[in-house]
C-alpha cells in the first residue's frame, strides 16, 4: 500500500493537470470558433459581392432591353426631331428617316452613328445625332445606352437593331466603351415593316360598286405587274375620256367591271360601316387604322384641311385620317406629299375635290353615297379606292405608281420585330 500510494501524484498535481486540460479545450474551441466565424463572414461577403454584381448586371440588361423598345418606338414615330430626339413642328426629318433611309421597298441604315439615351433622375436625357459619332449624354455618372443599325444580307427591307446598355458610368455607353461601366449588355433584334397596305390596289381607281367618268379625266397605267389595269369596278364602269396603258393592249381590257370580289364586299357591307373594304387592302379597321400611333386625325372642313394636312406633313407626319371627309375647293393649287415621300389619306366620309391639286400617295374614301373629283385639275400618283360609287366630271388624273405605294408602306408602316430573332448575351 505505501508502494502504491508512492506512485500516485500528489493531489494538488492532479488538479493542475485537469486544469491545463480544460484550458486547452478551450483554446481549441476558440480556434475552431474562429476559424468558423471567418469562414463565415467570408461566404456572406462573397456573397454580398456576387449578389451586388448580378444585381449590376441585371440593371444593365434592363437599360439594353430599354434601348431596343426606345429605338423601335422611334422607329415608329412619325414627327421630325431635334438633336435631343424631341418633336418639332416644323421642316426636318424623323428618326426613321434619319437612321435607315427608306427607299421604296428598301432600308439604308446608318451604321457609324450611335443615337442613345443617359438617366437623369427619374427620367431619361436622349441624343439623336445627325453625323457619324456617338450621343452626346454628358458625363453623369449614370446609367446609359446606346444603339446602332445594320443591314441584313439579302433582306431589302430587314434591319438588325443592337442596344448596348451599361450600369452607371461617366462615358456613353457603346460596344467600344462598354467594358469600363460597371456592368454592360447587349440586346438585339431584327425588324421590319409592316405595310400600312398588305394588299396594294391592282388599279389606278377601284369602286366598291360603280365608277362613272365624264368631263376630260384620265386615268393611266403602265404597270406590268398589274397588267396595267386602270379602272376595277364591283358593278358597272364607263371608259374614262383619257387612258394610258400597256402598249399594244386594247383598252377594253383595262377596264374590268363587275368584279365579283369587290361587289361581294360592298354588298356585305353596303353603308361601308363594317370596315370590309378597307379591310380588303389594309388589314385592319378604320377604327385600329386611326389609333394607330402613326395616324394623324384631322378633322377636315373645305376652308382648312389642306392646309392643315400640309402642316402635319411638313413636321413629319404621313398618315392622314379624316373622320369627316376630304374636302376641297381651291384653283390656287396644293401639292400633298411627293413621289419619294407620300403619303396616305383616309377618309371616313366622302371625298369631293373642286380646285387644282397635287396627292402622292393613296386616297380611301369610306363613303357609300358621293365621292367625286370635280372641276379643276385633281391629280393623284398612286392610286384611288372607293368602299362604294366614284364619279369624276373633272379633267384630273390619276396615275397608277407602285413606287409611290411602296415607298408608303415602307416610310409609314409599322416597324416590328421579326419572331425569333431578339438576342441577348
Amino acid at each position: 500500500m505505501k508502494y502504491a500510494k508512492a506512485l500516485m501524484p500528489p493531489p494538488h498535481t492532479r488538479r493542475s493537470e485537469r486544469g491545463a486540460g480544460t484550458l486547452t479545450l478551450t483554446v481549441i474551441l476558440l480556434f475552431i470558433t474562429m476559424v468558423s466565424v471567418f469562414y463565415t463572414n467570408r461566404n456572406v461577403i462573397f456573397e454580398q459581392r456576387t449578389s451586388a454584381n448580378v444585381a449590376r448586371q441585371a440593371s444593365a440588361q434592363e437599360v439594353a432591353e430599354a434601348g431596343l423598345e426606345w429605338a423601335i418606338g422611334m422607329l415608329n414615330h412619325p414627327s421630325n426631331i431635334d438633336a435631343n430626339c424631341n418633336d418639332v413642328a416644323t421642316a426636318g426629318t424623323n428618326f426613321r428617316k434619319l437612321y435607315l433611309k427608306p427607299v421604296k421597298t428598301s432600308f439604308t441604315p446608318v451604321t457609324n452613328i450611335f443615337p442613345g439615351c443617359r438617366r437623369n433622375g427619374n427620367a431619361w436625357t436622349c441624343s439623336c445625332p445627325t453625323a457619324a459619332g456617338t450621343a452626346s449624354l454628358g458625363s453623369t455618372v449614370e446609367s446609359s445606352f446606346t444603339v446602332t443599325f445594320a443591314p441584313l444580307a439579302g433582306y431589302a427591307n430587314v434591319v438588325q437593331i443592337t442596344s448596348t446598355g451599361c450600369t452607371p458610368q461617366s462615358a456613353a455607353c457603346t460596344p467600344a466603351s462598354a467594358s469600363g461601366a460597371d456592368a454592360n449588355a447587349t440586346v438585339t433584334a431584327l425588324v421590319k415593316p409592316s405595310p400600312l397596305t398588305p394588299g396594294n390596289p391592282a388599279a389606278a381607281i377601284t369602286c366598291g360598286t360603280s365608277c362613272n367618268f365624264s368631263g376630260s379625266f384620265n386615268a393611266v397605267n403602265t404597270d406590268v405587274a398589274t397588267n396595267g389595269v386602270l379602272v376595277n369596278s364591283g358593278t358597272t364602269s364607263n371608259t374614262p375620256p383619257g387612258t394610258t396603258t400597256l402598249p399594244g393592249q386594247p383598252v377594253q381590257n383595262a377596264i374590268i367591271a363587275g368584279d365579283t370580289s369587290l361587289s361581294s364586299l360592298a354588298g356585305s357591307d353596303t353603308s361601308c360601316n363594317q370596315s370590309k373594304m378597307f379591310n380588303a387592302y389594309f388589314g385592319t379597321t378604320l377604327q385600329e387604322y386611326q389609333n394607330a400611333p402613326g395616324t394623324r386625325t384631322i378633322d377636315c372642313n373645305i376652308a382648312s384641311c389642306p392646309t392643315e394636312i400640309v402642316n402635319a406633313y411638313n413636321s413629319g407626319w404621313r398618315a392622314f385620317y379624316l373622320p369627316n371627309g376630304f374636302s376641297y375647293n381651291n384653283s390656287a393649287g396644293t401639292d400633298l406629299g411627293t413621289p419619294t415621300d407620300p403619303v396616305t389619306l383616309v377618309s371616313a366620309g366622302s371625298v369631293k375635290i373642286n380646285g387644282n391639286i397635287n396627292i402622292y400617295g393613296l386616297l380611301f374614301s369610306n363613303d357609300a353615297v358621293d365621292n367625286a373629283l370635280g372641276t379643276g385639275a385633281s391629280n393623284i400618283a398612286g392610286a384611288l379606292v372607293t368602299c362604294a360609287a366614284f364619279k369624276t366630271n373633272g379633267n384630273g388624273t390619276v396615275t397608277y405608281s407602285p413606287d409611290v405605294l411602296n415607298s408608303m408602306n415602307t416610310a409609314s408602316g409599322t416597324i416590328v420585330k421579326l419572331l425569333g430573332s431578339w438576342r441577348d448575351w
